[in-house]
């Protein structure tokens, strides 16, 4: 167990202020303030409450900061994620990487967070809701006008990735000088939250999709479907056959603009894939099949219009034909990672923290182990968490095996 209070020294307070104020501020007194509910299961968040008195004119005003941090309120939880190096990873994106991109506003639009402290089992970085953001509310969809602004950042982020590699590296692959840093986290098999959600997908398919009534698809899913899925951890790997960047996994009805905020997940891969897990997890089938041809065209826009303010060419470092064709490799990414998370991210609020608090060795099993009898107990009685988990199922059968 680490204690809330010890996560923060004085001169990590000095430093974020250093940082993110500048030199005419100092700290008179600090405090952590833990952001109640149940915490992502790769970390804790708290806000870091710093009181400063400006210099020249002595005047005492108050700061406020997300801090996101190993877990620290269970153990085996922050061994589990320490051994994956899953947290540590973000860290050094945000200390080495992301701090040698463009930055200028001219060129760039603000894409992610500022990042003040970056240590490898914490993070200081801006309060997103005192600048005016909001998540999106429970269950809310989202539409057009949300699915533009994140392509649209989504695109920058890659734009600049392009820049360190073709313009500040000349053309050095990211991955021979980060290769550190964007290696796969998730989609291997030594990683049992994952593979819990791939079991999960599985049982979706055989007792709730539409082709789980028909004996002779429920054998073809019961015999092949992980095999099948399997493809998964090949497509998680860096591939020469299309241009890659580095990768993140982002008014309520008239949003007025977005950022990346989680990059977990990073890695040295093609744009395709934070494109198609995005489209996937945030919209429903019907949207997608309306919607789709529409968002494949705008990204691409997007990101000839960042690149060209690099005094870089799409149509050079990543050709529309090799767009497309990225995307049809790389589908099955978004199909399994949607498959995966909405089984876990749909379940009722307050449900994950409650079985936290309630049976800490249920709740393990439940992230670790399998997640079957949770799922499909809602799965049965929860019309929104059934629906979401089938867009993703049904067309996951349909792209594997032809399922009419």
């Amino acid at each position: 167990m680490v204690n809330l209070a010890d996560l923060i020294t004085a001169d990590d307070c000095r430093e974020v202020v250093r940082s993110s104020l500048g030199e005419g501020f100092r700290v008179n007194n600090y405090r952590l303030e833990k952001v109640k509910g149940q915490p992502g299961f790769l970390g804790e968040y708290a806000h870091l409450i710093v009181t400063t008195v400006q210099l020249e004119t002595e005047q005492t005003q108050e700061h406020s900061y997300f801090v996101k941090c190993l877990p620290f309120t269970d153990p085996k939880q922050r061994e589990i994620v320490q051994e994956i190096g899953i947290f540590t990873k973000e860290a050094v994106c945000y200390r080495e990487l992301f701090s040698k991109f463009e930055q200028s506003p001219e060129k760039v639009l603000k894409w992610r967070p500022d990042c003040w402290l970056a240590r490898d089992d914490l993070m200081v970085m801006e309060d997103l809701v005192d600048a005016g953001f909001r998540a999106m509310p429970f269950q809310r969809p989202f539409g057009r006008e949300h699915l533009t602004l994140i392509f649209e950042r989504m695109a920058q982020m890659h734009a600049c990735s392009l820049d360190l590699e073709y313009n500040q590296m000349k053309g050095k692959k990211l991955g021979e000088r980060f290769g550190e840093m964007l290696y796969e986290t998730t989609f291997m098999r030594k990683n049992p939250w994952f593979e819990a959600g791939l079991e999960g997908i599985l049982r979706v398919a055989l007792d709730g999709s539409r082709y789980s009534q028909n004996s002779e698809y429920r054998s073809i899913i019961q015999s092949q479907l992980m095999d099948k899925m399997d493809r998964i951890y090949e497509l998680s790997e860096p591939s020469g056959r299309f241009q890659s960047t580095q990768t993140g996994e982002v008014l309520y009805e008239k949003p007025l603009d977005c950022v990346l905020f989680d990059f977990q997940i990073s890695r040295y891969q093609a744009p395709a894939i934070d494109f198609l897990c995005a489209i996937y997890l945030l919209t429903c089938r019907s949207h997608r099949d309306e919607s789709y041809d529409f968002y494949v065209k705008y990204y691409y826009e997007q990101l000839q219009q960042k690149l060209s303010k690099l005094h870089l060419q799409a149509e050079t470092v990543l050709p529309w034909e090799q767009w497309l064709g990225s995307l049809e490799h790389y589908k099955l990414f978004g199909l399994v990672w949607s498959g995966v998370l909405h089984a876990y991210v749909n379940l009722p609020e307050g449900y994950i923290a409650q079985l936290h608090e309630s049976d800490p060795k249920a709740y393990h099993e439940f992230g670790l182990v399998s997640r079957d009898a949770v799922l499909m107990k809602f799965f049965r009685s929860d019309v929104y968490y059934r629906e979401r988990l089938l867009d993703s199922v049904d067309e996951t059968l349909e792209y594997l095996f032809g399922f009419k």
